[in-house]
Formats: C-alpha cells, sequence, structure tokens
C-alpha cells in the first residue's frame, strides 16, 4: 500500500465534503489519535457546547420537572 496515495485520496475526498458534523466527528477522530487526554478535554467542550445550544433551543427540564423524572428511575 502506498501510504501517499492513500494519504492524497483522502486530502481529495474531505475537500468535497460539506457537512458540518461529518467535518466535527472527523477532527475528533483525528484527535484521538494524537492525544488522548486532548481528545478527552475536546470531546467534554463539545459536549457542553451541544449541551448549551439544546438548552438555547428550550430542550430542558425544571428542576421540578427533573425530580418527578428522578422519581420513575428504576420503577417499572
Amino acid at each position: 500500500m502506498d501510504i501517499q496515495a492513500e494519504i492524497n485520496w483522502i486530502h481529495q475526498e474531505i475537500d468535497k465534503v460539506k457537512d458540518p458534523t461529518f467535518v466535527e466527528k472527523l477532527k475528533r477522530l483525528l484527535l484521538t489519535t494524537n492525544s488522548s487526554h486532548e481528545a478527552t478535554t475536546i470531546d467534554y467542550n463539545i459536549d457542553i457546547e451541544k449541551a448549551l445550544e439544546s438548552i438555547k433551543k428550550g430542550h430542558f427540564h425544571t428542576e421540578d420537572e427533573a425530580r418527578e423524572i428522578s422519581k420513575k428511575w428504576g420503577r417499572k
């Protein structure tokens, strides 16, 4: 296998990508191959960003709702 040819092909394919979600996943994958600690920090920050975005969109529960939901945990 010619590694440089493979890398060149990957570069060409990445240039065609328009999906930001895919780009973010690819970025996370590449970061995890370089440093597990760095990836953990990046994953953590991404999770926080997604959570804040979700809250802005109104996807959250009040404290009272959360208490009611938690009461149902473990019940069948």
